[in-house]
């Protein structure tokens, strides 16, 4: 804090208007994060994860499996999460060939959602899961040449790594965890909180470490095309991590796959209809307007905040890596508030996770973007993001509920392909930041109405099930 407010002084300027490069100053996101890091730790302790009874025998070392290889592949993830803008800035481009350089990555991502879904079910997830270290390290290494046509490549394999983060590892996990050990139901809500404690957690440290790294080597340098230092650090540290994450995975996982349908059908789900049936269910479809409409926000909303923030300013200079920090410290007590209302069906907390959510996301779209409007958006996006950490483990907890096993990596891959589709559409078309905003707040109401109208005919269904009963008592 002290440095910060040595910082302060430096980037004060007395009329904002007057200098086109201003900057909020570094102080008020330091105390931001010292705020958030007090509240998300004493949240933490508050409501750490806690299992009545003995644990099943061989649970603590199934799920011990689980997280230490989920902790080093999602500092993999984490640790390029800060700066993939400010990298892009840093080689000079503008904002929207960094769009472009985006939507390559979305667009894949959702190709790969429509023709390959089922991958990692006939490949395996944990060779799905090597796999995705093996797309990011391949990342890593091209993003550290400021050649558009190598970034694109990156981009490439950032699809089909996001495609496997999401799908992979989770499939793997509620496979173990159901059907492989047959453990409790009620322990898989115990398995997803600690899962995503755990990656917000990893996050702030990333986000502290990244922002360190490229403190102590601001200025990025090269040998022709290829550039190290700067905000390449974060990406190199990626790499260590994902590299040790595949090696313990290759090591220590069991390997494991969807169910396969019997007969010459095997091949052809769709023809069968099974497929079908699973995915027009009115819960799975649910689940699938919730993923399209929060987690396109979320994406369109990492591609937004750092211009936002510094909207006349150098990119390359605003503390990504601390604003980060602070966000995943947000989403950390997010989570936290997700186990104090444990009390509460999962579909109701979605329902006031996305409510929060739209209200945050009004507060740029209704007063802009511009230098004077920095601190109340910071804020709001800090509310978005605790919104993020109570989003994951409920809906992760509805989708394990709702989505049969037998297709779970198909299904949740062709939830992503709309999703993707929006984020592409926005960042291609490029609209201002203002209407961006306005854009994201109109997909978290529709998808809060959504889940209310859901909510109203669920109880309508309950209370036509109580009458008989209530009149049969009478």
């Amino acid at each position: 804090l002290a440095q910060a407010f040595t910082a302060q002084r430096r980037w004060e300027q007395p009329d904002s208007s007057a200098n086109p490069a201003y900057m909020a100053p570094p102080a008020i996101f330091s105390i931001a994060a010292t705020i958030n890091l007090a509240i998300c730790f004493s949240l933490g302790y508050t409501t750490r994860s806690k299992v009545d009874g003995a644990l099943p025998g061989g649970f603590v070392g199934h799920l011990t499996r689980y997280l230490v290889a989920w902790t080093l592949c999602i500092a993999g993830e984490w640790f390029g999460g800060p700066g993939v803008y400010a990298l892009y800035s840093s080689y000079g481009f503008e904002r929207p060939q960094i769009a472009q350089l985006f939507v390559l990555g979305f667009a894949w991502s959702s190709v790969l959602g429509c023709f390959a879904g089922g991958f990692a079910d006939r490949f395996g997830r944990k060779r799905s899961a090597m796999l995705f270290c093996t797309f990011g390290v391949i990342t890593v290494c091209c993003k550290h040449f400021a050649s558009y046509p190598v970034l694109m490549v990156a981009r490439f394999c950032d699809g089909a790594h996001a495609s496997l983060l999401y799908t992979a590892f989770e499939s793997w996990l509620v496979s173990e965890h159901s059907v492989r050990h047959g453990f409790p139901g009620e322990l898989l809500g115990h398995s997803f909180a600690l899962m995503f404690s755990v990656s917000y957690l990893v996050a702030v440290a990333c986000g502290f470490v990244a922002q360190l790294g490229v403190d102590l080597w601001p200025v990025g340098e090269s040998i022709g095309l290829f550039h190290y230092g700067g905000w390449c650090i974060p990406f190199d540290l990626s790499m260590l991590c994902q590299i040790i994450g595949g090696i313990y995975i290759a090591l220590n996982w069991d390997e494991n796959y969807g169910e396969q349908n019997d007969g010459s059908s095997a091949g052809s789900p769709w023809t069968a209809g099974s497929l079908r049936s699973a995915l027009l269910k009115k819960e799975v479809l649910l689940c699938g307007a919730i993923v399209t409409c929060f987690e396109s926000s979320m994406f369109i909303f990492v591609f937004s905040w750092t211009p936002a923030l510094s909207p006349n300013g150098d990119h390359s200079l605003l503390p990504c890596g601390l604003i980060f920090a602070t966000y995943m410290m947000a989403c950390m007590s997010g989570a936290s508030i997700y186990r104090l209302c444990s009390s509460f069906r999962n579909v109701h907390i979605v329902l006031g996770v996305t409510a929060l959510a739209a209200i945050a996301l009004s507060v740029p779209a209704v007063i802009g973007i511009s230098d004077a409007t920095v601190y109340l958006n910071f804020a709001a996006f800090v509310v978005f993001e605790l919104c993020v950490g109570a989003y994951f483990p409920a809906a992760a907890t509805i989708k394990g509920e709702f989505v049969e096993d037998k297709y779970r990596v198909t299904i949740y891959n062709l939830f992503r392909t709309p999703m993707n589709a929006i984020v592409v559409a926005v960042l291609l078309f490029g609209p201002s930041l203002e209407s961006t905003f306005r854009l994201l707040f109109a997909l978290l109401a529709t998808v809060t109405v959504l889940i209310a109208a859901f909510c109203y005919s669920e109880g309508r269904v309950d209370d036509s099930k109580a009458l008989p009963l209530l009149a049969a008592s009478a």
